[in-house]
């Protein structure tokens, strides 16, 4: 991290603090009293240190002191229970909250879920299904992240909708800018699209994805990236259908992500059907149990339409989640509830920051 990165961070985080100490979030908390809040999880790491690859990661002890503050602030309810409070227009507990974790992960099962237990909080996970059991680590887009981090080049070329763009990387700035960018287009692609794009990105850089989901070079670029490498059991391997059961015997419930984690709204009519049935077959299949919740991949409102609401209502799911920043009521689409995204941050006013509603407005300002 840059100097002047690491002084932005430095005035964001004296924001956080002097925000709490206003008494902002309690009044930002007091506000969405009446509103349902769901947040979004994706990992919970022991190990992971490095802040990029593991962006999307909570660290263990962070995740613990936040579902503290839940316990102790909130009303934390399974999110079938909320579903159905919402469907029913019922007055919801203030306070009201569902904690929910999308992919599958195996640090879901081994550090996220005995920290749910020590503080008696329920959670919904939504599962990738085609990953579940496998010897894969890691999605698409994390595949990407690690191809880019491990590439002992510096720079490639691909062709974005026929137009050659050139990325550099030589730097650990370049890669990460690189990465946002390639994952970005991909996104945009549909799932053989991506496929060839992510095929042609492996043999440019020079690397193969092992069968344990790490990176092989002729030489590792530096200490920092044989770390990450090292540190990808943890972070990218998934859950197995035996944990699986064994959540579901206690407060953890199941939805479906997909069945390959595709973004919907690339798909066709007959592929998102695949992806929604496939996932919700299987997840039926090995939990004896009805899957009627979803969660979109990425679920921004680019990622999913009114076809793939009024497929998942067909095919028998009652709601689903997006990652519309937000809070819900008996107003909200109940196929596209809203959810607020926690990622690795080692300041927990940014926490606090995030569930009050303060930080959606601070964004676009800092």
């Amino acid at each position: 991290m840059g100097m002047r990165e690491g002084m932005k961070d430095e005035l964001k985080n004296f924001v956080y603090s002097a925000l709490a100490t206003a008494g902002i979030y309690r009044l930002g908390n007091f506000w969405h009293r009446r509103q349902a809040l769901i947040l979004t999880y994706h990992g919970v790491l022991q190990k992971g240190r490095d802040v990029y690859m593991n962006r999307n990661c909570v660290d263990a002890g962070m995740f613990d002191r936040q579902m503290a503050y839940l316990a102790q602030h909130y009303h934390v309810l399974p999110l079938p229970e909320l579903v159905q409070r919402l469907r029913a227009k019922q007055k919801l507990p203030p306070y009201t909250a569902a904690i929910t974790f999308d992919d599958g992960f195996r640090n879901n099962y081994t550090v996220a879920w005995p920290i749910l237990q020590k503080y008696c909080l329920p959670a919904t996970i939504f599962l990738t299904t085609s990953f579940i059991g496998t010897a894969e680590q890691g999605l698409w887009t994390e595949q990407v992240d690690r191809v880019i981090h491990g590439a002992d080049i510096e720079k490639i070329q691909l062709d974005f909708k026929g137009v050659p763009k050139t990325f550099p990387l030589q730097s650990r700035t370049d890669r990460e800018k690189a990465s946002d960018q390639i994952r970005g287009y991909l996104k945009s692609l549909s799932p053989p699209q991506r496929e060839n794009v992510i095929a042609a990105l492996v043999q440019q850089a020079g690397v193969e994805t092992s069968s344990h989901g790490g990176v092989q070079t002729a030489t590792q670029r530096s200490r920092h990236v044989q770390e990450a490498l090292a540190q990808a059991e943890e972070r990218y391997a998934f859950l197995n259908w035996e944990q699986i059961w064994e959540m579901a015997q206690d407060q953890i419930t199941f939805g479906s992500h997909t069945h390959t984690h595709s973004i919907v709204s690339t798909l066709s009519d007959a592929e998102a059907h695949f992806e929604f049935h496939e996932s919700r077959r299987l997840i039926e299949q090995e939990l004896g149990k009805t899957c009627n919740l979803f969660s979109y991949p990425n679920g921004t409102v680019k990622d999913f339409g009114p076809r793939d609401r009024h497929l998942l209502s067909k095919l028998g799911f009652v709601a689903a989640v997006s990652q519309i920043n937000g809070f819900n009521d008996a107003r909200t689409e109940l196929t596209a509830l809203k959810r607020l995204n926690i990622v690795r941050h080692g300041d927990f006013n940014f926490f606090l920051a995030k569930i009050s509603g303060a930080w959606s407005r601070l964004k676009g300002l800092m």
